[in-house]
């Protein structure tokens, strides 16, 4: 009988040979650049590049400031489908080729005349502004014709194109394998930074357990002592000619003397796949200097398919034994740089720096938990279990600290009683591929066994001064999102008061109160509170006469949950720019003039509403 594993493992290798004939299939297609076709035109983003929570999965095409250039068809096809939203794509296009192929255009400004018409038909006849349609083969174009205008919408950080080609199973591919001559690329890619981390209690870098930064410089070697089972990140860049704009580099390999270990080549991506970058990059260096290193190897839960790295590309070195590691990195048109690592050949290694993640004089690595205590006090610290003290000896030193390692797998500590003060840990040990309901005082979580992507230990802690803080510690991002119950002291108005993501400035959660309690969703556990919002959103006028109408709308604390603007009670029409906090109404049709009783009504997420009444 073939277990549900095996079934799963054939289908992803299916999957990857669709991708591969697609791969083939899309390298001899000819398709038409979809601005300014036949000059040269420079790019601010490419395929796989790392954004803050997903792979960017296309090309952002620069329009150097400008809106309204034209967009052409790549190719022969219909719109399957059409959207219009104040986030996201924004206005975009999905253009579906005779070949099966699909080309995306987002962040439009327009959409062709015949297009533009049916969709504000559509919007003023159902009165909403975002829309999701199928049109059918309603819009037909020829290569070449102009499809729409280009322009800033949705969650763009300033005008350009971004252009998609997907295959018929809706997995992006890489435009720069099409042979576009508009895009030119003679730079090599840049190296910043390696960093190495140790992945087992009985691992060390230069002696030391963490993780070491290790600053590049153009130099194409360096010297570093390993043992046990290492993991290696690179943070770099690529650039193409002529233009300043990073982008992300397409291919990493690492051969160790002279064996090819890991060969990661961003070619295709899965939309199912986009937002698990989070485990793609370091997330401890990403938490603690909101720098993205990408990882060279796999974690357990990293299931990425470009991914062929032997034993996940984790490294295990044998003390004193000499190796040779070599990385190269490429871009997408195979210009490429690499940087030559010469292990335990020299006593003396290269200048790095150990990266400090201590918080309260500890803190969690992986399945390790990193105690440090001064060297002035003393070298063995009490550690108290739930059932027994242990006497533990430092495991290596600094000149200022001793360093202690517990291997959470195989022991859960309570506290660790150090000269100088006590710590108590609060922690909940969340493993891979079981299914949680934990419950106390405090807080509730709900985690199905697909919910995360590795075994993680979270703390949980909780204060209560002017604000009641909900606190979970050495989270990491999750694969869906789990529910969480929060259980708050304090009496709440709970028709103006939600939960808020307090890491930084307040960032509206939301949730849905029962009782005394109020339970949420969210993909990554951080740092919450409860708070009231009593104000209500603010509306500034910035242009209002019977050709057009142009307001600022924003909320102070909860944000904006919806807004109507309506004249003599008839709906109108307003495109909503979320980035900017901007409504501007548009026309029905050329001949519609705005007259009349005008009513703005504006409602936050606390559900508090701002009406502004005028006479046009």
């Amino acid at each position: 009988m073939i277990s549900l594993k095996d079934t799963l493992k054939m289908k992803r290798f299916l999957i990857l040979i669709l991708f591969s004939l697609s791969y083939f299939k899309s390298d001899s297609q000819d398709l038409l650049f979809p601005i300014n076709p036949g000059s040269q035109n420079y790019l601010s983003g490419n395929l796989g590049e790392l954004r803050s929570d997903h792979f960017h999965m296309g090309l952002d095409i620069k329009t150097y400031g400008r809106i309204n250039l034209p967009v052409y068809a790549s190719d022969d096809g219909y719109i399957e489908r059409l959207r219009v939203s104040g986030t996201g794509y924004g206005k975009v296009l999905y253009l579906k080729h005779n070949e099966g192929y699909k080309s995306v255009y987002a962040h439009l400004n327009s959409f062709h005349k015949n297009i533009e018409k049916y969709v504000t038909e559509y919007q003023y006849r159902n009165e909403k502004f975002i829309v999701n349609l199928f049109p059918g083969k309603k819009f037909y174009f020829k290569k070449g014709e102009i499809i729409g205008y280009s322009g800033n919408s949705g969650s763009s950080g300033g005008p350009h194109l971004h252009y998609e080609i997907r295959d018929s199973y809706d997995n992006v591919l890489n435009p720069l394998n099409f042979s576009f001559k508009e895009v030119k690329d003679n730079v090599n890619p840049i190296i910043n930074t390696l960093s190495f981390k140790t992945l087992d209690i009985h691992s060390r870098i230069n002696g030391k357990f963490g993780v070491v930064d290790i600053p590049i410089n153009n130099k194409n070697e360096i010297n570093i002592n390993l043992e046990g089972k290492i993991g290696i990140s690179i943070s770099g860049y690529d650039r193409l000619d002529s233009y300043l704009n990073k982008v992300g580099i397409s291919r990493f390999q690492l051969f160790l003397d002279d064996k090819l270990i890991i060969d990661n080549k961003i070619d295709t991506l899965s939309y199912n796949e986009t937002n698990f970058v989070s485990w793609f990059i370091d997330q401890d260096i990403f938490k603690k200097f909101r720098k993205q290193y990408v990882k060279l190897y796999q974690d357990d839960g990293n299931k990425l398919s470009f991914h062929k790295n032997e034993k996940n590309g984790i490294l295990n070195f044998i003390k004193n034994e000499k190796y040779l590691l070599k990385i190269i990195v490429y871009d997408s048109f195979k210009n490429k740089n690499s940087i030559y690592i010469n292990v335990n050949q020299n006593n003396i290694a290269d200048k790095s720096n150990y990266i400090d993640f201590f918080n309260d004089n500890y803190y969690v690595l992986g399945n390790t938990l990193i105690i440090r205590s001064k060297k002035e006090n003393r070298e063995l610290i009490e550690i108290k279990y739930k059932n027994r003290l242990d006497i533990s000896k430092y495991s290596f030193n600094d000149e200022i600290y001793n360093y202690y390692l517990i291997d959470l797998r195989e022991n859960f500590p309570q506290k660790a009683f150090l000269q100088e003060k006590e710590i108590n840990f609060n922690f909940i040990e969340i493993e891979k591929d079981k299914i949680y309901d934990l419950d106390n005082e405090n807080v509730k979580l709900e985690i199905s066994k697909s919910n995360i992507f590795d075994t993680t230990y979270i703390e949980f802690d909780k204060s209560v001064d002017t604000i009641e803080k909900f606190i979970f510690k050495n989270s990491l991002p999750l694969k869906k999102g789990v529910s969480v119950t929060l259980k708050p002291e304090k009496v709440y108005n709970k028709e103006k008061s939600f939960v808020y993501d307090i890491t930084y400035k307040p960032s509206f959660i939301g949730g849905r109160w029962e009782e005394n309690k109020i339970k949420f969703r969210t993909s990554e556990l951080s740092k919450y509170s409860i708070l009231e919002d009593k104000e209500p959103p603010v509306i500034e006028r910035i242009k209002f006469n019977s050709d057009q109408m142009k307001f600022r709308i924003y909320d102070e604390l909860s944000g904006i949950k919806s807004y109507e603007g309506r004249i003599n009670n008839n709906w109108i029409l307003f495109e909503y720019d979320n980035k900017n906090d901007i409504i501007i109404s548009k026309k029905r049709n050329s001949i519609q003039s705005f007259k009349g009783k005008f009513v703005l009504e504006v409602i936050d997420n606390a559900n508090n509403i701002r009406t502004l009444n005028l006479n046009l």
